[in-house]
């Protein structure tokens, strides 16, 4: 099937495949079916958001790239928990690989780090998931 779907879909329009711009704010409820089945919903922020019920009561929810107003969102839905794998940093929790990058940039190594040199600059700097109790 991938050799299939690959070739087409790296030839979309980003936009396509992922909420960009002002996409990323607005909320089309679908698939509530699922979003009701489930009682821990895990995946990227905005496409979590992209398409959530109006109630998310008792739901743990698990991702990163949020901000301030994505939590606000999330506690009016009745969401119990956030999960991220990131630490809050002014504001909001960045993507896996934006804390990869960074850490990468300041170790100066000029390469990509391994994963015992990434734990060393996590515990560092004190870099831990964090746990938001929304309900």
């Amino acid at each position: 099937v991938a050799r299939l779907l690959v070739p087409v879909a790296s030839r979309l329009p980003i936009s396509i495949l992922y909420p960009t711009g002002e996409k990323q704010e607005q909320i089309v409820p679908k698939f509530g079916k699922w979003y009701n089945w489930a009682t821990v919903i895990a995946g990227d922020c905005h496409y979590i958001k992209q398409h959530m019920p109006a109630d998310l009561s008792g739901t743990v929810i698990v991702t990163n790239t949020t901000t301030e107003a994505d939590m606000v969102a999330f506690r009016e839905r009745g969401v119990e928990y956030v999960l991220t794998t990131t630490p809050v940093l002014d504001g909001r929790s960045f993507g896996t690989n934006m804390m990869e990058a960074a850490l990468t940039a300041i170790a100066g190594k000029g390469r990509p780090l391994n994963d015992a040199e990434l734990n060393a600059l996590l515990d560092e700097l004190q870099f831990k998931p964090t746990m938001h109790r929304l309900g």
